[in-house]
């Protein structure tokens, strides 16, 4: 009696094995990482990964003896296809290769280097984060700010009002961009004004290096002042 009930417990345990690998095998399952090999998603979404693909991440597939990383197929782009994704493509180092999507710009290239490289990657997750599977504003986001990036580590000028406007924006560099040359035009402009003295003097010590709100309130000042005299 014992021997038929331990038979039978072979049999369902290898029929319940059966089951379980067959349905595995209908669905692949992948894991996407970023360059640092830290996982962002499991999906088994092939329009998903495709996407995720064209953003520079690596993609391992999960199976059952283990993981391995998935790579293109040698025939899935023509030569005139790679010739357009290597022309459209941010300049990182070959093994970690970021592609643009066809109606993306060319990036004006900057040195290559490591720092470079890990803040693309905050764009990326930033981008990510902000607008989810909508991967058209991603690209466009990750664009806008390796464009700003880039633009202002090639700035030597006004250290002063750099150094404050990054600690305000952090990696946002698309507004660091914005608001550097927003500062940079009101200081130079600021410095030209010799008429008033005392209203400029007045002004800059309430607003100290907010300098486009130094111009706007000494023009207001200046203003209201003439208009007293006539």
């Amino acid at each position: 009696m014992k021997n038929i009930k331990f038979l039978l417990f072979i049999i369902c345990l290898v029929f319940f094995l059966n089951v379980i690998f067959l349905h595995c095998s209908f669905a692949t399952l992948y894991i996407v990482k970023d360059q640092e090999g830290k996982n962002i998603c499991m999906t088994n979404e092939e329009d998903l990964v495709s996407e995720y693909e064209k953003l520079g991440y690596a993609i391992w597939i999960l199976e059952a003896g283990g993981l391995t990383q998935k790579s293109l197929e040698p025939d899935i782009f023509s030569n005139e296809s790679q010739s357009q994704l290597k022309t459209e493509s941010i300049d990182l180092e070959p093994q970690t290769k970021v592609v643009l999507p066809s109606t993306t710009e060319l990036i004006p290239a900057a040195k290559t280097n490591v720092e470079r490289n890990k803040m693309i990657e905050i764009f990326k997750a930033n981008a990510l984060t902000e607008w989810g599977n909508n991967f058209e504003m991603v690209n466009d986001e990750v664009k806008l700010q390796t464009e700003a990036y880039d633009w202002i580590v090639k700035q030597t000028n006004y250290t002063n009002i750099m150094t404050r406007v990054r600690k305000k924006w952090g990696n946002d560099y698309a507004m660091v961009k914005y608001e550097y040359k927003q500062q940079v035009e009101a200081y130079n402009w600021i410095r030209e004004q010799k008429a008033y003295p005392e209203i400029m003097l007045q002004v800059i010590k309430e607003w100290t290096y907010d300098y486009p709100k130094v111009r706007y309130e000494y023009e207001q000042q200046v203003e209201a002042y003439e208009s007293t005299k006539k």
